[in-house]
């Protein structure tokens, strides 16, 4: 006969607890700040000379120096740029699609915009791409991971309420395909409720 499955309620508690720690933390601690710094940069006037300065934008003429692409579907892509007599400088560009990267190459010029005393974002030819840098999307990243963290927090309290009632969030006798049809679209409906919770949240704090 096979062994009885026992939920574990202790550390179902203890995945909830840590989970919705964290999110606590992420969102009392570093939030405020993300969301000043976000409110700064879109509050910044341009710079009255193309030379970068404190607390405002500045439209830089930079060289493209070199580029670089790490290996692999997703994998981070680098610019080198240099301006004037300044050391060239690696900027890391952000996610999605990178028409700039695409389409410049070592040798011409790009417009850089300076903030904060960071490249936020490049221009070429009428193309646009952001850094990694760049407030807006700093700022939507991590408010996803924060709303990402307490969502999880959610579905392990719930796992543990039912664990510590004697009851499993999954009948033991599932076969592997079920598990991993429930796991697939418990990660899409949680990346969904997550997606849903970072718009509502983005548009009541920046608004």
């Amino acid at each position: 006969m096979a062994a009885e499955h026992r939920p574990k309620p202790a550390l179902s508690a203890t995945i909830a607890g840590v989970l919705l720690l964290a999110g606590l933390a992420l969102a009392v601690l570093l939030l405020p700040g993300e969301l000043d710094k976000q409110r700064a940069y879109d509050a910044a006037p341009r710079c009255p000379t193309a030379e970068p300065a404190p607390g405002c934008k500045s439209q830089t003429p930079v060289t493209l120096t070199d580029k670089e692409r790490r290996k692999g579907k997703g994998r981070p892509h680098y610019m080198l740029f240099s301006r004037d007599s300044q050391p060239p400088q690696w900027v890391r560009m952000g996610g999605g699609s990178h028409p700039v990267y695409d389409n410049a190459q070592p040798g011409d010029t790009v417009t850089a915009t300076y903030w904060d005393g960071h490249i936020v974002e490049v221009a070429f030819q009428g193309q646009r791409e952001v850094s990694a840098q760049e407030p807006n999307r700093n700022f939507a990243g991590f408010l996803f991971l924060t709303s990402l963290v307490f969502v999880s927090g959610g579905f392990a309290t719930f796992a543990a309420a039912r664990h510590f009632g004697g009851r499993t969030v999954l009948k033991p006798d599932l076969k592997p395909l079920a598990y991993m049809g429930i796991g697939v679209g418990t990660l899409v409906g949680g990346l969904l409720v997550t997606g849903i919770i970072t718009g509502v949240l983005n548009a009541l704090l920046t608004r």
